[in-house]
């Protein structure tokens, strides 16, 4: 083998250049593509990236390093499906991360699939628990918050902690009569109208009202809260003025 040094220099790296290397397996000779030692790097985290836990969905078998659905199969399965997951607490270097996992709970996290980042989802971590029935796996129970692509087997899918904001979130709706004119609903004999406030502020915020020309003055309304993104506010004498959420 002629001297590295006498061999022409590639200035122009891509993914499908190859360089020369020693199989562990029977300390053969081999050569590598970048494309694959890249992979190798980004499948294994080899180079240890604290706040990314790496693993592969898998459809039958389970194993180190995997997630999969309890069931096993669902190749192909919607990140919008997916309510839950195993993870597996033996990463591929024999390390139990269980307790580590078990910090992610309450968390909110991103998957991302490796080879292609237009494929992920956020979900919010509600619970995590021991497999009943098989060790060194954990149930996440999942609650989606965006999902583009879906779980696809054998891919490598990045799993880390989504950064939400927690700045102070608030928003007010400015309403006349005749943005409730028509809506009503009857509470306890009553007849009462009400305004469906659509916040998008993804919590219960706290709900006030002011009338117009009378800002300073807070009304009392009641109010039933539809889901984290909507609101009902009922009115008894208000006609025009801001609802506020914080």
């Amino acid at each position: 083998m002629a001297r590295i040094s006498t061999y022409q220099r590639d200035t122009v790296v891509t993914k499908n250049d190859k360089v020369i290397g020693t199989d562990s397996s029977g300390s053969i000779t081999k050569n590598f593509k970048l494309e694959d030692i890249a992979g190798f790097f980004s499948n294994t985290n080899a180079i240890g990236t604290v706040t990314q836990l790496n693993f592969k969905f898998v459809t039958q078998g389970r194993d180190t390093q995997t997630i999969s659905f309890d069931a096993l199969g669902g190749n192909n399965t919607s990140f919008g499906s997916v309510t839950s997951l195993v993870f597996s607490t033996i990463d591929a270097e024999g390390n139990n991360i269980g307790n580590y996992l078990d910090q992610l709970a309450g968390k909110t996290l991103v998957f991302a699939r490796l080879d292609d980042f237009s494929n992920f989802a956020v979900f919010d971590v509600i619970t995590i628990a021991d497999h009943p029935t098989e060790s060194n796996f954990k149930i996440f129970t999942l609650n989606n918050r965006a999902n583009y692509g879906s779980l696809i087997e054998d891919k490598y899918y990045g799993i880390g902690l989504f950064p939400i904001d927690t700045a102070d979130k608030h928003t007010s709706l400015v309403f006349t009569s005749a943005s409730f004119a028509a809506s009503t609903e009857v509470i306890n004999g009553s007849t009462m109208r009400y305004l469906d406030f659509t916040h998008n502020l993804n919590k219960y915020p706290a709900i006030t009202a002011t009338e117009a020309g009378s800002e300073d003055q807070v009304a009392y309304v009641p109010i039933k809260y539809i889901n984290t993104n909507t609101v009902r506010v009922y009115f008894t004498g208000l006609t025009n003025g801001v609802i506020y959420a914080n």
